[in-house]
């Protein structure tokens, strides 16, 4: 196993333990370390046993690029899960290394012990531009859904997916359902695949009992709304997003002018508008093309609310 502690470009040979609730990094060069004063005094310098990261104190597991994991994580081990509401933490990020194999199996123990909301669930996952419907016969695996402020980990037997909000398009409450005398709700997820760069569209079906659905909606309409562009855009501005979404706008330099003309706009006042839906963050201003954000914004733009019926 190699690591890489916050702050530092290196790579140190060494061994991850995990016990007491407690994430230890053991370096195989501990007599060089203990020489050095390391500047984050919450990543606990142990005797002998290098340093070591309270499993309360991550706030996100992502599998960055093939064979590496990055930690996110604080200094503040006492506090209780983050709240939707609460103020964004600085957080630090630790590195991890190995064969797919082993950091499969290091995630998924620090996902299922991480302190999240936590729902037990039935789901499903369509491929890429898969569409999922309950009136379908669809195969359905027992599982976990844990929900933090930064995505969603569906975890089975054999598996787990973290669905990042950035990524995390739409989510659709279906009609609710009987089986054997009990009842189950429903939520559907679209959100961007990442295995593709073309922004294609992945849906995955996740199905509770009784009013559990209730209690998971309000959790995910939380985060959804933090993941929102809160501000109101003009009519103008809407109407160019949906035009760029739909390939039916021509930005180039040489056709600025006329397009500009069609919204009743002069070319700077076009120029001005576009720079602002850049500086939102929903349109790339080199290729003046739509941003995830912006995907999300023009989708949403065509929906009365975020859950359906």
């Amino acid at each position: 196993m190699r690591f890489a502690l916050p702050g530092e470009d290196t790579w140190n040979e060494g061994k991850l333990v995990l016990e007491n609730e407690t994430l230890y990094l053991r370096s195989n060069e501990q007599s060089r370390r203990s020489r050095t004063l390391f500047p984050f005094p919450f990543l606990k310098k142990e005797k002998e046993n290098g340093f070591s990261i309270p499993i309360r104190s991550i706030r996100d597991v992502i599998r960055e690029e093939r064979g590496i994991l990055t930690l996110k994580h604080t200094g503040n081990a006492t506090l209780p899960a983050q709240e939707p509401s609460a103020e964004s933490e600085l957080l630090l990020s630790t590195r991890l290394a190995a064969d797919e194999q082993v950091l499969n199996e290091v995630e998924r123990e620090l996902i299922m012990r991480m302190d999240t909301y936590k729902f037990n669930v039935y789901f499903t996952h369509a491929g890429e531009g898969g569409v999922l419907s309950m009136e379908k016969n669809i195969k359905l695996e027992k599982g976990l859904l844990k929900i933090s402020n930064t995505a969603i980990w569906i975890i089975g037997r054999d598996s787990h997916k973290r669905i990042a909000w950035d990524d995390i398009v739409n989510v659709e409450q279906k009609k609710r359902s009987r089986y054997k005398g009990t009842e189950f709700g429903a939520i559907s997820i679209d959100y961007f695949s990442e295995r593709s760069t073309d922004n294609v569209i992945e849906s995955t079906i996740v199905i509770t009992k009784g009013n559990t659905i209730e209690v998971l909606k309000r959790h995910v309409l939380e985060l959804l709304k933090a993941y929102k562009i809160e501000e109101k855009l003009p009519d103008v501005e809407n109407q160019i997003l949906t035009m760029i979404y739909a390939g039916a706008l021509d930005l180039s330099d040489s056709a600025l002018a006329s397009t500009a003309e069609a919204f009743g706009l002069s070319e700077e006042e076009l120029k001005n508008r576009l720079e602002h839906m850049s500086e939102l963050g929903i349109l790339d201003a080199t290729n003046r093309t739509l941003t995830k954000k912006g995907i999300k914004y023009v989708m949403d733009l065509s929906k009365n609310g975020t859950f359906g019926g």
